[in-house]
């Protein structure tokens, strides 16, 4: 993991501790100390994906595992930049680097203002709005596939509660279960759809170089960090003490719910990559084109048992999964059916 990833996450860690102090009494306190704790999750998650993916995956088999995801992540960036009045120099979508680390870039210049904090955070930040917003409407798309699958929205997350933090993971974790089940999965337009979900749930979490140009801004312009740390504070203090006269809590929970929904599903897309993450690798060792055998027994059980046995989806998925395992295991592992002469 990157170095300055890990301070990163201590970073958060710590900003999540003391708002939970800090702000014991505040209706809004759940959401203030979740979201550092999600984004925290996150990017651990994140980095242990990719530097997986990275050393195991030869780089043609890691490009198309990880391209989709980069360049929604850079165009973020290029957006974030482009109307906060910068001066884009250079940009690359997606040129990964293996060795480096490097999957895409963007180069800008800042106006010489006194906004560099705030613009700092807007563009770091811009890749997890850009990637979150993409994923929803991936989500959606699907579930108006299917009257069985309900749309994602910010009513998912219901944590005024503390014990409502796990139920409203799991309910967003259904949600992807809910396609894999009532989705029909021989449609190529279905598991296209799919793939981008995964690949644009890894490029949500803002990059080690994100982190640092904004963390670099916050040490060097020290005013500014102190009149926008005020200003959060005013707003919070505005949410809990004063929501009827001037509107600002709904509008506040309304922002953190769809925050922390947008964390959920990319946490939830992450945990489910990590099996998904093993067997794609598993499939990528296997010598020649006996690597497409798995994944055309899935597709061939599949299209039989729902079109021709007219079997239900989850009877089907459930035995296409099986045979597609079996079949996994049987090319990766031939030493235990055969015997060597």
């Amino acid at each position: 993991m990157d170095m300055k990833n890990s301070y990163t996450i201590i970073i958060f860690i710590l900003l999540a501790l003391v708002s939970w102090y800090l702000f014991s009494e505040f209706s809004l306190r759940n959401y203030i100390f979740l979201i550092p704790i999600l984004f925290a999750i996150q990017i651990l998650l994140n980095d242990l994906l990719e530097s997986y993916l990275n050393r195991k995956l030869k780089e043609r088999y890691f490009s198309i595992v990880i391209a989709p995801g980069t360049i929604v992540h850079e165009i973020s960036h290029a957006f974030a930049a482009k109307i906060t009045g910068c001066k884009i120099k250079g940009i690359s979508f997606f040129s990964p680097d293996q060795r480096g680390g490097v999957l895409g870039f963007v180069e800008y210049i800042q106006p010489r203002d006194r906004f560099h904090v705030i613009r700092n955070l807007l563009i770091g930040f811009a890749p997890f709005f850009g990637c979150g917003i993409f994923l929803i409407a991936l989500f959606n798309y699907l579930a108006q596939q299917n009257p069985d699958i309900s749309l994602i929205s910010p009513d998912l997350v219901k944590i005024e509660d503390i014990s409502g933090i796990l139920p409203t993971m799991i309910s967003i974790m259904e949600k992807f279960y809910e396609q894999l089940i009532f989705l029909d999965l021989s449609n190529p337009i279905i598991l296209l759809i799919l793939y981008l979900e995964f690949s644009i749930s890894l490029g949500t979490a803002p990059s080690s170089k994100d982190f640092g140009d904004f963390f670099h801004s916050i040490a060097k312009y020290k005013l500014q960090t102190i009149i926008i740390i005020l200003l959060i504070i005013s707003i919070i203090l505005l949410t809990e003490y004063a929501p009827d006269e001037y509107g600002i809590s709904c509008i506040m929970v309304l922002a953190f719910k769809w925050m922390i929904l947008i964390l959920m599903i990319s946490l939830s897309l992450l945990l489910i990559s990590i099996p998904l993450t093993y067997t794609i690798i598993n499939i990528t060792e296997i010598r020649g084109v006996y690597k497409i055998i798995p994944v055309l027994s899935f597709l061939l059980i599949y299209f039989f048992t729902t079109k021709i046995l007219n079997s239900t989806r989850e009877i089907s998925l459930i035995s296409s999964v099986i045979f597609f395992l079996t079949s996994l295991f049987i090319l990766r592992y031939p030493r235990f059916f055969i015997k060597p002469k």
